[in-house]
Formats: structure tokens, C-alpha cells, sequence
């Protein structure tokens, strides 16, 4: 084999190393696509600013002790809201999986509200609630539980048939077939659906924190694009960006070890 091809080659595992090396391929390509960019296309530094000069307002973010207050605002209320989102979905999945009756009466509901914006309800709900954490909390839920609800009922029905009559060929009890079949099946599913979840909450918190808050990062990127202070606003995006890959990166590897025989 020639370097080219071992490179492919273990640019394809599922391993550890090869995950890291193509994530940091990626941050390379960005950065190198990035910098052209600012250097040939969008010299108005409103527009767009280097990436030097985006770390650089990173660090003067650090050093005053902003993104210190800003992101533990952001990581308390996402992490408060999120887990709950995720319990909901899956208990809501099971539910609608356990009843073709109630599928059919709360699927059409449910499909309208997914396909609202919930994002546009967000000055109703900073109405009701107030500012602070319980309108974050309302609407990092609302934006995130819909994914996992969807596909962790989508996973339960999908389950093969024969892998179900096989289970009572041997006599397994319903809970059995739960425990053993149909929720391991749905397992990729249902982390599939946490890995859409974690996004939408990041959106989700971003827009609760432009509306109404007084910290985070949302509030930050917001401040920063009122004084036109591109470096700032970009350092912050970044910083979301950040949490979602290390987000979905974390929900990858519990995939991997939920479902194994998914990589074989």
C-alpha cells in the first residue's frame, strides 16, 4: 500500500486517534479556508476578521474573566435543561412506540409543533417567565426534546421483526424482549437523536440569552455585535462551536459503546 492509501485507510477507523486527526483536519481546512478568505474576499474587517485576530480577543476575553462569567451562565442552563429534554423525548418515544392508538392521535400534534419555529415564540415566552434561567430553561427544553422524541419512537418501531419472533420462539416475557431486542435496536437511534438535540439546545440557549439575559454567550455575542466588535462576536461563536463538537464527539463514543455491532 502506498502512504496515500494507509492514510485513508486509517482515516476510516472508528478509533480514537483516527476520530482526532480528522477533527483536526477539519479545524486545519477551516482555518487555512478562513484566512484566504480575510486575506482576498472580505477585507471589511465588519464583515470578517482573521482568525489571528478572533484568538486574540479570545485571550482579552479570558483575561478580564468575561468568558468565565459568560460561560457559566450558558453551561448552567444548558446543562440543567438539557438532561431533561432528553428524558422527556425518550419517555414521551415510548410512549407514543407502546400505542398505535396514541401515535395516531398525538402524531399530527406533534408534527405541527416540531415544524413550528419555536425559536419565533421566544419573546412570548420571555413575557411569561420573565428574564433569567426559567425562560432559558422553557425553551432550551422545547427546542431540543422534539428530536429525541421523534427518533426514539422511529427506532422501537423499527425493530426487525424476526429478531422479535425469534425472542418468542424461546418464551421471553414482553420485558424481555424490551430489554434484550427492541431497546438495544432503538439504541443508535435514540443517540442519533440526542447528537440533533445538543445542537438545537446550543441555538436554543443562544437565542434565550439575545432576548433575556444578562450573561452567556448569546448575551455576549449580541454585545459584541452592537459595537461592531467582529473579533469578539466570532471569538464567542467559536466558542459554541466548540461545545457542539465535543458535544456530539461525547454522544459518538457513547454510541460506540451502547451499540458495538453498529461499526462492525
Amino acid at each position: 500500500m502506498t502512504f496515500w492509501q494507509k492514510t485513508y485507510a486509517f482515516l476510516e477507523r472508528e478509533t480514537r486517534s483516527a476520530t482526532l486527526v480528522r477533527v483536526l483536519l477539519s479545524i486545519a481546512f477551516v482555518l487555512i479556508v478562513w484566512e484566504l478568505l480575510t486575506a482576498t474576499l472580505v477585507t471589511n474587517r465588519l464583515l470578517l476578521v482573521p482568525p489571528q485576530e478572533v484568538f486574540e480577543a479570545l485571550m482579552r476575553e479570558v483575561r478580564s474573566g468575561a468568558v468565565w462569567t459568560n460561560g457559566l451562565a450558558t453551561c448552567l442552563a444548558v446543562g440543567a435543561s438539557f438532561p431533561v429534554a432528553v428524558l422527556v423525548g425518550i419517555a414521551g418515544g415510548l410512549l407514543l412506540s407502546s400505542s398505535r392508538l396514541m401515535s395516531l392521535t398525538a402524531g399530527p400534534m406533534l408534527t405541527a409543533l416540531y415544524s413550528v419555529p419555536i425559536v419565533a415564540l421566544a419573546p412570548l415566552v420571555i413575557a411569561w417567565l420573565g428574564l433569567g434561567f426559567a425562560s432559558k430553561f422553557v425553551l432550551v427544553v422545547l427546542i431540543a426534546v422534539f428530536p429525541v422524541l421523534v427518533t426514539t419512537e422511529t427506532g422501537l418501531r423499527s425493530t426487525d421483526r424476526g429478531l422479535i419472533d425469534a425472542a418468542r420462539s424461546f418464551n421471553a416475557s414482553k420485558w424481555q424482549i424490551f430489554t434484550t431486542v427492541t431497546l438495544p435496536y432503538a439504541l443508535p437511534f435514540i443517540v442519533s437523536g440526542i447528537r440533533v438535540a445538543w445542537a438545537r439546545a446550543l441555538v436554543g440557549i443562544v437565542v434565550a440569552e439575545f432576548f433575556g439575559s444578562f450573561a452567556g454567550f448569546g448575551f455576549a455575542i449580541l454585545a459584541a455585535g452592537q459595537t461592531f466588535d467582529t473579533a469578539t462576536l466570532l471569538a464567542y461563536v467559536m466558542l459554541l462551536g466548540a461545545m457542539g463538537l465535543i458535544g456530539s464527539l461525547v454522544f459518538e463514543a457513547i454510541e460506540r459503546r451502547l451499540a458495538p455491532w453498529r461499526q462492525e
